[in-house]
């Protein structure tokens, strides 16, 4: 299964699935790295060897990106980046587009990175949470595939913690569903917080394994 990231940031979600790939809990996954600038996920793909493209990228100048994908073939494209995508290029991978959103959607759409989950805490929510969606010619407003949630009786600091890693079971989650390949393995894992449920153990990434992630 080929997992094309589109990145603007540190890439905290295209590293876990290169470091759940090292220590081989999840299989026949082969990720891509599309970026519009300089920044922590180009560099991390670069220094391990994942292929990487730096291109230029506006709504209305969308031909390197267009180039690129059609290069890479990709069956699900994760669109981590501060761009909103074109429609031109939604409608041509519509049902292979993807966005993660820190917030229980449709609360706080169009903010980005941690700016939702610093708009529950700021009023009061008593969930915060993520979101995994389809991308359409809107913002945050694509179908809704899987959301978690966590209560917010933990510092903020915490919180975004939590949510970053809640965020990278559901988006591994979504590859399970959505591919018809044997990427992890299955297994019953009914939680509240989770819907859906995840399909694997979600106790296969302990704090070990969180630990060494944040450090990447």
């Amino acid at each position: 299964m080929k997992i094309c990231f589109l990145a603007s940031g540190g890439g905290g979600n295209f590293k876990f699935f290169k470091m759940a790939i090292e220590e081989k809990l999840i299989k026949n996954i082969e990720l891509f790295l599309i970026a519009d600038r300089e920044c922590g996920s180009s560099d991390f793909a670069q220094n391990n060897d994942i292929y990487c493209k730096k291109i230029n990228y506006r709504r209305s100048e969308n031909k390197e990106l267009l180039l690129e994908l059609e290069k890479i073939n990709p069956d699900i494209i994760v669109t981590n980046w501060h761009k909103i995508i074109d429609e031109e290029v939604v409608k041509k991978y519509y049902g292979k587009l993807i966005n993660l959103h820190y917030s229980l959607l449709p609360a706080f759409d169009g903010l980005i990175g941690i700016e939702p989950i610093k708009q529950a805490y700021g009023k009061n929510c008593k969930y915060a949470g993520t979101t995994c969606h389809y991308v359409d010619e809107g913002v945050d407003s694509g179908k809704i595939i899987s959301q978690a949630l966590l209560k917010t009786d933990i510092s903020i600091d915490d919180a975004i913690q939590e949510i970053f890693q809640k965020g990278c079971l559901i988006l591994l989650n979504t590859l399970v569903n959505l591919s018809n390949e044997d990427i992890i393995e299955k297994s019953k894992n009914n939680k509240f917080e989770y819907s859906p449920n995840l399909l694997f153990n979600e106790n296969l990434f302990d704090d070990f394994f969180w630990k060494r992630l944040s450090e990447l």
